[in-house]
């Protein structure tokens, strides 16, 4: 899906075009979405835990309050540059399982049509597409959704037959997160993400890393152990940092220094995901999270 962003509102009265000529948004180089790979579902259905936020990758925040799956009521959107917009939830949306998808009648511009998936942190990450323009953005959740049907128990496995003595070679991946919890607005701490692949084979990893709330990536991207890594802009400012590796070898490991700068007082996320393309990979940790406090 594509992604969208709010327009600056003197664009809407400068104009003397019909309604759907303007628009909510404004025409930005396709945003690429923040790619997640959610562990197996925990969750059959999440749900709205009371006040919603979402910040685009132009800057602006939407808010809207809602309780369960469904979204609903008045919504707010603030930042990008102009005066605060109003709206509100347009028909029925809100969440199915772990996918997002619901429309905002914003008052006077336009309406945006908000659709997305819960990762396997409860953030949920997706595209907002301009229902009368081409105009998307991509956004990301600054509050985390709740899960309020926890997925049915697997069934107890059928007895099977003992395993041979040998078992079949497999890449083993793991990932983990370290550096500050804790940041004062406008200093930037050090970050270190370690891949490691303790199986018997090589295998090849894919892994991506998202700054979430109010920590911004800064500076260069340092990585080791034969990753290339590179830096994705987006709208607003926000990045991601997307590395792969063609064959990490069986027993090794490979590190990213990244470096993350509080952009304002509050809570934020530094996410990290891998995957493979091999289908036989097994994973220790496929997601990692540390949760930093901006002072």
């Amino acid at each position: 899906m594509s992604q969208q962003t709010l327009v600056n509102r003197s664009q809407l009265f400068c104009s003397a075009t019909a309604l759907t000529a303007v628009g909510l948004l404004t025409v930005s180089p396709p945003a690429q979405a923040h790619p997640m790979f959610p562990l197996a579902p925990a969750c059959s259905q999440y749900g709205f835990d009371g006040t919603f936020l979402l910040k685009q990758s132009n800057g602006y925040v939407v808010r809207f309050n809602a309780t369960g799956p469904i979204a609903s009521g008045e919504a707010t959107a603030t930042g990008g540059g102009t005066g605060p917009l109003r709206g509100s939830v347009y028909g029925a949306g809100g969440i199915t399982g772990d996918k997002v998808d619901f429309t905002i009648d914003w008052v006077g511009i336009s309406r945006g049509h908000y659709t997305g998936f819960v990762a396997n942190d409860g953030f949920a990450h997706g595209d907002t597409n301009d229902v009368f323009n081409p105009d998307s953005a991509h956004w990301d959740s600054l509050v985390p959704l709740v899960c309020t049907t926890p997925a049915a128990p697997a069934p107890a496995p059928a007895p099977q037959p003992a395993p041979p003595d040998s078992q079949t070679a497999v890449a083993r991946l793991g990932v983990s997160v370290n550096g500050p919890t804790t940041l004062p607005t406008g200093i930037s701490g050090t970050y270190t993400v370690n891949l490691s692949n303790s199986g018997d084979v090589s295998a090849p990893v894919e892994l991506f890393i998202s700054f979430n709330g109010n920590l911004q990536q800064t500076d260069q991207v340092t990585p080791s152990g034969g990753l290339n890594c590179e830096v994705r802009n987006y709208a607003g400012g926000t990045t991601s940092v997307h590395c792969t590796a063609a064959q990490l070898q069986s027993k090794a490991t490979a590190n990213i220094t990244v470096l993350g700068r509080g952009s304002a007082p509050g809570t934020a996320q530094l996410v990290v995901n891998i995957n493979s393309s091999d289908p036989a990979a097994q994973f220790g940790h496929k997601s990692q999270q540390l949760n930093v406090s901006i002072s």
